[in-house]
């Protein structure tokens, strides 16, 4: 059955040498290989300003970009915040909101295929702009194909150094869409690690953690430090050995159907510790006025 121990609201948590080291810290200061992707739900984090400005690429799947488009007032701001692309089967995208980012240089990609949603479209569409970026290319989106030509050029490429993505409206809204984005989360860990896939609900960020030993660092992020958190076996059963955690556990079987580490708190300093014999997800609510 595994142990449970519980700890005071402040613990040293030393950072094995030979873990995996996740910087929680990474999803607030990414660096320059990284891209924002805007889903169609509504823009309610209260830093979203502040990632647009850090992280590199922008990019919004279909609708997102009527939300992009709706989070501002006046032109004057939205001319501000202007993504890189706009990419889906462009079902839910509005016409005005189109016309008025393409007259401003926007370039919208028609991608009709059913065979892929618009979030995988996305993620194919920021791994074939890197690839290009290294080779001191550009994307010529007039060349592809308007059913499936980004995911059949998606497939010619090499896999690359990694590239972090935030994505904003993947976890809300319909059900279905949510547990089809963690289905995303948990398969990019098995078939393209190229990817480092973060969630942002105005609440929580949301991270797959993978099987083996790893730390969570957030020694430059210390609004993390007394967070609640989840450690959720959402791609199946697991046993989780943890330190740093309000409720530290022992060879600890956890699963849909049994016991699952909801309700805790990360009462590392600095950082916490897991070990897992199979990937989990991990859910950490954030107080965003911490986060400046």
């Amino acid at each position: 059955m595994g142990e449970v121990i519980e700890n005071p609201e402040s613990i040293d948590v030393t950072k094995p040498s030979d873990a995996n080291v996740i910087s929680l810290g990474a999803l607030f200061g990414p660096g320059v290989r990284s891209a924002l992707v805007i889903l169609n739900q509504a823009i309610t984090i209260p830093i979203f300003p502040t990632l647009w400005q850090r992280y590199t690429l922008k990019i919004c799947a279909d609708g997102g970009a009527n939300r992009l488009y709706s989070y501002f007032d006046v032109d004057e701001e939205r001319e501000k915040y202007l993504p890189h692309f706009i990419v889906g089967d462009l079902d839910s995208l509005k016409d005005d909101v189109a016309t008025w980012y393409r007259e401003r240089g926007v370039k919208i990609i028609p991608q009709t295929t059913q065979w892929a949603t618009d979030m995988k479209k996305c993620l194919d569409l920021v791994e074939v702009y890197f690839h290009l970026a290294d080779r001191g290319e550009t994307l010529d989106v007039s060349t592809l194909d308007e059913y499936d030509g980004l995911v059949q050029l998606h497939k010619t490429i090499e896999r690359q150094s990694l590239i972090d993505v935030l994505m904003i409206g993947a976890v809300d809204g319909r059900f279905d869409h949510t547990i089809q984005s963690i289905s995303v989360l948990l398969q990019l860990s098995q078939l393209n690690q190229s990817l480092r896939l973060n969630y942002m609900t105005p609440t929580d960020v949301i991270a797959l953690i993978p099987k083996g030993l790893n730390y969570l660092d957030y020694s430059k992020a210390s609004f993390y430090h007394g967070s609640n958190c989840g450690l959720l076996p959402l791609g199946g059963d697991i046993v989780l050995t943890t330190k740093g955690f309000k409720w530290d556990v022992k060879a600890w079987p956890s699963s849909l159907k049994g016991d699952v580490s909801s309700s805790n708190r990360l009462v590392g300093v600095s950082g916490a510790v897991v070990e897992t014999d199979n990937d989990f997800v991990l859910s950490v609510e954030i107080d965003y006025s911490k986060t400046s």
